[in-house]
């Protein structure tokens, strides 16, 4: 991550991108500076032929500098929307090579990691995309691990699945640069609560919203999701919103009736489920995708859960359609 002298964030958009992704963004990093009382965060947007380009709502935004007078930036982000296999930007992948080939960290926003494996900036990296897609992204990019989760941080490589997992990212990159107390300051600000991932079935999920959970629960639910694939233990959760550990299982008990553990394990367990029913990926595809070590014990921890085997789960919903 960058130093303390301060960070400049390059977006680059593609045609149709997903405007939210982009605000979420900005105002994350907007909050962050009015925290700090100084301009830490400075951003530019970049488009491929470096003319006005459209949201995928058909609004209209301005690039603010062209390729070629790029300042140099401590982190870029491609940012693409749906039909991502069809977007041609020869010239943004060429500079974004090019940032990747100085050392520099580069990301994909909602369906932006598409574009950063056409590239291929992310072989042997772990990378997520828009939930719509991710079957596809699968097939196309064997080389890519992919992971069926909110966001990654993986190295000097970064990929969220866009929506509301944009501004969980930020406020972790604005933790990871200023700190864990600012980073909740913005969280306030912003009134961020605990999401679920958007391709979860809800049957099973907690977080349905029939439930109200306190602050610092809110957001170690929010923080589980990404943590899912670094193994982030209940030490490390409790320090991440501001508490001990012992407070922090107390708090679950108390709100949830269930420990971080299991809930991990039930995160891991719904984002299956939604594979199985909504792809035709391998279940051995998907037991990696989800965070599991093998299929044997996907099938293990499935068969407790659901009361059925993915493989028998995955061929009755076949039949009913």
């Amino acid at each position: 991550m960058p130093n303390k002298r301060g960070c400049h964030i390059t977006l680059c958009l593609c045609p149709g991108f997903p405007l939210f992704c982009i605000a979420s963004a900005l105002e994350v990093l907007r909050h962050a500076n009015r925290f700090t009382d100084e301009q830490f965060y400075t951003w530019s947007l970049l488009c491929e032929d470096n003319e006005p380009i459209q949201d995928n709502n058909g609004l209209w935004l301005n690039p603010s500098t062209t390729i070629k007078d790029a300042v140099p930036p401590d982190m870029a982000f491609v940012v693409a929307g749906f039909e991502p296999t069809k977007i041609e930007t020869p010239n943004i992948a060429a500079w974004l090579r090019q940032q990747a080939s100085t050392g520099r960290i580069v990301g994909g926003i909602s369906n932006g990691g598409f574009l950063l494996a056409q590239s291929k900036l992310l072989e042997g990296f772990a990378a997520t995309v828009h939930w719509e897609d991710f079957a596809n992204f699968c097939v196309l990019y064997p080389q890519v691990k992919p992971r069926y989760q909110r966001y990654l941080i993986d190295r000097k490589r970064i990929t969220c699945s866009g929506g509301t997992s944009t501004l969980d990212l930020f406020v972790e990159i604005v933790r990871k640069d200023l700190g864990n107390d600012l980073s909740l300051m913005v969280s306030r600000q912003m009134l961020l609560q605990g999401y679920s991932n958007p391709g979860e079935l809800e049957t099973e999920s907690i977080l349905d919203g029939s439930h109200h959970f306190s602050f610092r629960v809110q957001r170690a639910l929010s923080l589980i999701d990404p943590g899912v694939e670094q193994r982030m233990n209940v030490t490390q959760l409790a320090e991440r919103v501001g508490l001990s550990r012992r407070q922090l299982l107390r708090l679950f008990r108390r709100e949830i009736g269930k420990t971080p553990g299991q809930i991990l394990t039930q995160r891991r367990l719904e984002r299956a489920q939604s594979l199985l029913l909504r792809s035709q990926l391998p279940i051995a595809v998907i037991s990696d995708a989800v965070g599991f070590c093998s299929q044997s014990h996907l099938t293990t921890s499935y068969k407790k859960h659901f009361d059925t085997t993915p493989a028998e789960h995955r061929r009755n919903h076949q039949m009913k359609y």
